[in-house]
């Protein structure tokens, strides 16, 4: 049979040189020559495969020939990228390098399809979740694979990422569930919504809009603000980052605090007291603020 045309260039020790007793086809076509007892040994599903009568040479179409021998051709519908990171993992050889969330997830497709312990793909892609560079890239991959596999710690990690992210999208949701494998990816994520929205009111609230600035000696003075649901918009942005700084309380909390008079050295005092403590309060609740999904998800 002849093989699709394909650039992915095959290397030791799968290429044609190699010692193997069968050949690997991807859907582009390229040929990975491999052993059978290495995949039986990690695999059911080539060991069963392996296991079934193997085509004459007349019979099968399907056949490489050889001066030694005809290999058979199996015939595969990963791409040459999965199929030579999922052999470089069972074989005792250095690991796969993933240098993608993409590839990471296709590595963990093909090995659930042919029942390859999930340690091993969790052992390496491990790395690649851990990198800041990929949660930044694309948190909500990172985030569904972790799920996929049952790394607790990187799902958690992950999902500190995600506040921003639109989870009434229908795209946005079913990606989740897709990728994930687990409607509870999706629901743990508004769970994490939920609290900080009621977190976000909690932290609005601290703002003194209606405190009087004033002294007792002057007319009361109350601050001013924008609408409670752009605020909160707004606040769940400067949110997001890992460490927010709330240095400037008015501006953290988007409010104009009241003044009185600019000469009465009293109303500055009572201002600036009134602003201190709101702002030690609202350090107080960005502590406090939850910023992943809870592990016991996972339980």
């Amino acid at each position: 049979m002849t093989a699709p045309s394909t650039s992915f260039i095959v290397q030791a020790p799968f290429d044609t040189e190699s010692l193997g007793d069968c050949i690997i086809q991807t859907s582009e076509g390229a040929e990975f020559k491999v052993l059978r007892a290495i995949l039986s040994m990690a695999s059911c599903i080539f060991r069963d495969m392996f296991g079934m009568p193997s085509p004459t040479l007349d019979a099968a179409e399907n056949v490489k020939t050889g001066d030694a021998a005809p290999l058979p051709v199996i015939p595969v519908s990963e791409d040459a990228e999965t199929i030579q990171a999922m052999l470089q993992m069972i074989y005792p050889l250095a690991p796969p390098s993933i240098q993608s969330i993409t590839l990471a997830h296709k590595l963990a497709t093909a090995s659930a399809k042919y029942f390859i312990e999930t340690a091993k793909v969790q052992l390496h892609v491990r790395a690649i979740l851990s990198q800041s560079s990929s949660l930044e890239m694309d948190a909500v991959g990172c985030y569904t694979l972790a799920w996929r596999l049952g790394m607790e710690q990187e799902a958690v990690a992950a999902s500190r990422y995600l506040h921003s992210l639109d989870l009434g999208s229908k795209t946005a949701a079913k990606r989740i569930v897709t990728e994930s494998g687990d409607l509870e990816a999706l629901l743990a994520l508004w769970d994490l919504r939920v609290r900080t929205d009621k977190a976000l009111d909690d932290l609005l609230a601290l703002a003194p809009v209606l405190a009087d600035m004033a002294c007792c000696s002057h007319r009361r003075s109350v601050g001013t603000c924008e609408t409670h649901s752009k605020r909160r918009e707004n606040l769940r942005e400067r949110m997001a980052p890992p460490n927010p700084v709330c240095d400037n309380v008015e501006a953290f909390l988007e409010f104009q605090a009241g003044n009185g008079p600019s000469d009465c050295s009293e109303c500055a005092k009572k201002k600036s007291t009134r602003l201190d403590e709101a702002r030690t309060a609202a350090r107080v609740a960005i502590k406090a603020y939850p910023r992943a999904i809870s592990g016991q998800v996972f339980h």
